[in-house]
């Protein structure tokens, strides 16, 4: 909407006094106009966020059966939380958390906040900075289709233009309001038509007279930039964009669950591997203090003693190093979710616990590692139909060869056909006719193409273009056919790794109770007690790594052939 006045108030009547009608409507006019073309930040904002959550979520649940919305907006209760946490790590006891869907109720215990894995990947996926912004590249990709949409809408436009003068000499007082409307349709003919009203006399005393004016105009091209495909192809292309953008978007999150899950599991090996460095040392130490005491009877000598003491300082020094790995891993997790580091979080140690049990009993129940999974040649066509990256790959590739087509149309000779009708009418104050003109015109409008060197420039590369795409879209499948074979020889090694631990952590236990009792009735030497000790050590550790390495190959896989399932995280 234009809105345009001017004007010079004299009181001098050399026209005319203005009305009390001028006076009053002129004002009125220009101020409805103006309301009408107003849009303020915060109802742009709004209406923005409304469109633009329709189109994503109606694109969302296309692709993925979904239900819920699709919201860009940042949940307001991670704030809330990230406050409480600040609060807690100050020292405040009465620190207020937000009750998070899907999160158990987070409280502190001795001034920590413990989390399940369940609760991390929830938290991560309202958190995490990442994942927020390629949200807002879905909401960016949704406006911009928006866009594309409104150009093949019929758009209005209206305006008022004024001038008032009492100076004769200096200018002529007029007023003209009018109205225009214009639609590009999708093969290319565009329509606009406009209206105008002249209330120059209408706005004084003599309001009988009249004046006003319209014209439609239509354009249709024949030959380049004709066609349904050629001209919606930006519409075509925003609404792939869109599409690419939450297949992106669902990918991510995909592998960014698992990225929570290694890490979560990473900082739990850890915390294991800090208390058997504790178990380890609290028997050495007391391996050192029998030492001391059989030496002191005469039943072992100095060089035993000092055997056991290296091993206890040796072990103590590993707590020290397992302590600065496990605190290490804790906080580049809290960086993974989107926390601070200093945050007060721990991760609930029943977690690892759990996982061992469920792996004991998929290992008692099913001799098969692969008894979950098809065959690998169906895997391989699986993760080619299923993975989202791929996907885009593949629209890459359809949209290079639609940009070929666009290059080549624009190798052709412009035909544009041009036609258009005119009307007007006046009548003057006390006069009972019309004057009525009616004008209407064609024409054709032809440029040869004899200077094209831009556009065969443009569509040389865009031929190259599609090359590389293809290129790409073929490396990009081998690439994840590579990671889907590699994925399943991961997990049978895993499994049969799994197996060798246990059997070897039930040796290094047996070893440890066998040389202790041989210890005790003289047939043992220190030196088989440290060796058992240390062997007992790398085996719990060993078998907490392989539990893991286990349970993650797995999810990896399933990432890996693009089935795993995310059911929270928006």
């Amino acid at each position: 909407m234009e809105c345009i006045w001017s004007g010079c108030w004299n009181r001098k009547k050399m026209f005319g006094r203005p009305s009390k009608f001028c006076t009053m409507f002129l004002p009125l006019a220009a101020a409805l106009l103006w309301l009408a073309g107003c849009l303020t930040p915060e109802r742009a904002e709004r209406e923005a966020d409304e469109t633009a959550t329709a189109l994503a979520t109606a694109c969302w649940r296309a692709q993925t059966g979904a239900t819920n919305s699709f919201d860009v907006s940042r949940p307001l209760d991670v704030l809330t939380l990230r406050l409480a946490l600040e609060a807690v790590r100050q020292g405040v006891t009465n620190a207020v958390f937000p009750r998070i869907d899907g999160v158990s109720p987070l409280q502190p215990s001795n001034g920590v906040t413990l989390l399940s894995l369940g609760d991390a990947l929830r938290l991560g996926a309202r958190n995490n900075r990442k994942y927020q912004t390629l949200k807002e590249a879905v909401y960016q990709r949704a406006l911009a289709l928006d866009t594309e949409r409104h150009s093949f809408e019929t758009s209005f436009s209206g305006f008022l233009l004024g001038a008032l003068s009492g100076n004769p000499e200096l200018a002529r007082d007029y007023a003209q309001g009018g109205a225009g409307a214009s639609r590009k349709f999708e093969q290319g003919t565009t329509l606009a038509g406009n209206m105008a009203l002249d209330v120059t006399k209408m706005i004084r005393e003599d309001w009988h007279s009249f004046g006003w004016t319209g014209d439609l105009t239509a354009t249709v091209p024949l030959l380049r930039g004709s066609g349904r495909d050629i001209v919606r192809e930006p519409l075509t292309q925003a609404e792939r964009n869109l599409d690419y953008a939450l297949m992106t978007f669902e990918r991510y999150r995909q592998t960014y669950a698992l990225s929570i899950a290694k890490a979560y599991y990473n900082v739990l090996t850890y915390a294991q591997n800090r208390r058997n460095s504790d178990g380890n040392a609290n028997r050495l130490e007391q391996n050192w203090n029998r030492a001391e005491m059989m030496f002191k009877a005469g039943r072992m000598d100095r060089i035993q003693v000092d055997q056991a003491r290296t091993d206890l300082l040796t072990a103590r020094q590993t707590i020290i190093t397992t302590q600065k790995n496990y605190e290490n891993a804790l906080d580049d997790f809290k960086m993974l979710l989107g926390f601070p580091p200093e945050a007060p979080i721990a991760l609930r140690n029943e977690e690892l616990q759990r996982l061992q049990d469920e792996m004991a009993g998929q290992a008692r129940n099913r001799p098969d590692a692969l008894a979950d999974y098809p065959s690998e040649g169906e895997a391989l066509n699986i993760a080619l139909v299923e993975r989202r990256d791929l996907s885009v790959a593949r629209g890459d590739v359809a949209d290079a060869e639609r940009a070929v087509h666009i290059a080549a149309d624009a190798l052709r000779a412009d035909l544009t056909v041009e036609g258009g009708a005119s009307y007007s009418a006046s009548r003057r104050q006390h006069r009972d006719n019309v004057n009525e003109d009616v004008a209407t015109a064609a024409k054709i409008r032809f440029s040869a193409p004899w200077d094209r060197r831009k556009e065969r420039n443009a569509y040389r590369r865009a031929l190259i273009s599609l090359e590389q795409c293809r290129r790409t879209l073929e490396e990009n499948a081998d690439a994840v056919k590579d990671e889907v074979r590699t994925g399943y020889r991961e997990l049978v090694a895993a499994r049969a790794l799994y197996e060798n631990k246990v059997e070897a952590f039930k040796v290094a236990q047996k070893r440890v109770e066998s040389n202790d009792l041989f210890m005790q009735s003289g047939r043992s030497s220190m030196r088989d007690i440290l060796e058992a000790e240390s062997a007992l050590l790398t085996a719990q550790n060993a078998l907490c790594a392989a539990v893991v390495e286990w349970r993650t190959c797995d999810l990896s896989l399933r990432t890996a052939m693009g089935l795993l399932k995310v059911d929270d995280g928006r």
